[in-house]
């Protein structure tokens, strides 16, 4: 019995020493963290090289700050460029624009003034043919009062000096005569033996010249005188006549035609 009583113990003893929890947590002493360090030297030139990369990021900065100020400038110089270039391209549209209005307004009224006067032109060109040198000049100039403006007038005009010369002609011939007229004239006269001032010569001929020109020759004074129409030819033909002078003296007369 005392047997079994021992045995009991320590078999008790033995098994709540094996119940105890195998994990239990360790308790021996954690380490201490170690904090690294550098010389005081290695930290100072560390320092000046973060300072002077800050120092050159801070100069890029404001040279590029001042990049985009040129770039803004220059853009605001171009936009106003651009704008002064629209606003002359616009003027120059609307003064091109005005220029073909202009044109075509002055074709309009130069196709309607070329139609004022046309139809009284032609009555009064027609009536003309029927009539004197001297009342059809009364005709068109009434027409050049009436319509000074037009076109036309020029026409007018023209016809006026051709009947003007057709007039002057007219009174050559009034006053013609045969060439053996002249040639006694003159020389009743003295004209070819004496010097006389061509005023003179002209006051004998009945008027002044319709034309003159210069001798070749360079010792004398050469001078010859043409009035139109003023010889009568055989038939009723009319010529030129011509007299040369030299020195003041009449050399010959003669008719051209």
């Amino acid at each position: 019995m005392k047997t079994f009583i021992c045995c009991f113990l320590a078999f008790v003893f033995l098994g709540c020493g094996e119940d105890e929890p195998k994990n239990k947590p360790s308790t021996s002493p954690k380490p201490e963290a170690t904090v690294e360090t550098v010389p005081k030297e290695e930290h100072e030139r560390l320092l000046a090289e973060e300072e002077s990369r800050k120092l050159a990021l801070a100069e890029e900065l404001d040279q590029a700050r001042e990049g985009l100020a040129e770039a803004e400038s220059e853009l605001s110089v171009k936009n106003e460029t651009i704008e002064s270039l629209e606003l002359k391209i616009l003027e120059l549209t609307t003064a091109v624009e005005t220029y073909r209005k202009q044109v075509k307004d002055s074709k309009d009224s130069l196709a309607a003034l070329r139609k004022i006067g046309s139809a009284e032109y032609r009555e009064i060109y027609e009536r003309a043919k029927g009539l004197e040198a001297g009342a059809a000049i009364l005709l068109f100039e009434g027409f050049l009062e009436k319509y000074p403006d037009s076109p036309i007038a020029s026409r007018a005009k023209g016809q006026i000096r051709k009947l003007q010369a057709d007039l002057r002609i007219l009174q050559n011939r009034k006053n013609a005569r045969t060439l053996r007229t002249w040639d006694v004239k003159l020389k009743g006269e003295g004209m070819f033996a004496r010097v006389v001032d061509k005023e003179v010569l002209f006051e004998l001929v009945g008027r002044p010249p319709d034309s003159s020109k210069k001798g070749s020759s360079s010792e004398f004074r050469q001078m010859s005188y043409l009035w139109k129409d003023y010889v009568l030819g055989q038939g009723g033909d009319y010529y030129d006549l011509v007299i040369e002078r030299t020195d003041g003296k009449v050399d010959r007369i003669l008719f051209s035609k």
